[in-house]
């Protein structure tokens, strides 16, 4: 009767010391599990793995375009010296996606809506929620002008916040007459500058080595489309008109924990080294 209780208490003393040292070993993993999580939200929340600090190198982002983009802007995203940036490109009309939107365009690393050749400025509610799903699931888009501002048929409906929610980096407001900002083109002959007052790390990649553009006075203006939107992201750059001086948001970006978003208020065209470091960062 002594030898079993001597076993029961020596098996206690053996569960005792099992269930101390699990403890122990879970008071080490727990800490090394929240530095870990630490470390992730950081790289997330940095970009360090969109193009700062190439700790992995990746091939070229595939690139859907939907809309119809410039001739300049063609050009560049079909430059053969950027197929190292883009590996693959596909240009599409709003109706081509209408069916299923969130399949079909979560395979690209990133979105392009550009409709600066179209008149038609609308694209379809279940294809902007689609795009805010996409972005807010980590994913990349680049906004161009007043692309996408209405909806078809749907005259309530002017400006991106109905469509596309908080993800786009700027506001469509009632300015002279009551027309919204994003409806009324203005026509701008003037010069873009790096916005240098933000710190913000985006600012610096996508407008690394560039203080203007045209970089020299002697190339003169550039001449674009432009719109008094209201930022209300980061502001990457504005452009200023020669004539009166006047500055509107050129480039502005979206602060997200997840996605990203660019937007462009001047025909990206213009300023292909400026698109190609936004291509960088973006990867």
């Amino acid at each position: 009767m002594a030898e079993e209780e001597a076993f029961d208490a020596e098996e206690f003393q053996d569960k005792k010391k099992s269930s101390s040292n699990l403890k122990i070993k879970m008071e080490t993993i727990i800490p090394i599990i929240v530095i870990i999580g630490v470390i992730l939200l950081i790289v997330f929340k940095t970009n360090v793995l969109s193009g700062g600090i190439p700790l992995f190198e990746g091939t070229g982002a595939s690139v859907l375009v939907i809309g119809s983009p410039s001739p300049e802007f063609v050009r560049v995203l079909n430059d053969a010296e950027n197929k190292d940036l883009i590996k693959s490109l596909r240009f599409v009309t709003v109706d081509s996606i209408q069916q299923n939107p969130k399949e079909r365009i979560k395979q690209y690393d990133i979105i392009i809506l550009d409709q600066s050749l179209s008149s038609d400025k609308t694209i379809t509610r279940t294809v902007g929620e689609a795009i805010k799903s996409y972005v807010q699931s980590g994913g990349k888009f680049i906004l161009v002008l007043n692309s996408g501002i209405e909806r078809p048929g749907d005259t309530s409906v002017i400006g991106w916040k109905a469509t596309f929610g908080d993800i786009i980096p700027v506001s469509c407001d009632p300015t002279l007459y009551s027309v919204p900002s994003c409806k009324n083109t203005l026509r701008v002959n003037g010069v873009i500058y790096a916005s240098r007052s933000d710190s913000k790390q985006s600012g610096y990649k996508i407008m690394y080595g560039i203080e203007r553009v045209p970089a020299l006075k002697a190339a003169g203006l550039i001449q674009t489309e432009t719109y008094a939107v209201n930022p209300t992201g980061t502001e990457i750059a504005y452009i200023q008109d020669a004539r009166s001086g006047i500055t509107y948001p050129a480039i502005v970006e979206q602060p997200l924990l997840l996605g990203k978003v660019i937007y462009f208020n001047y025909n990206p065209g213009l300023s292909e080294a400026i698109f190609v470091n936004t291509i960088k960062y973006l990867k």
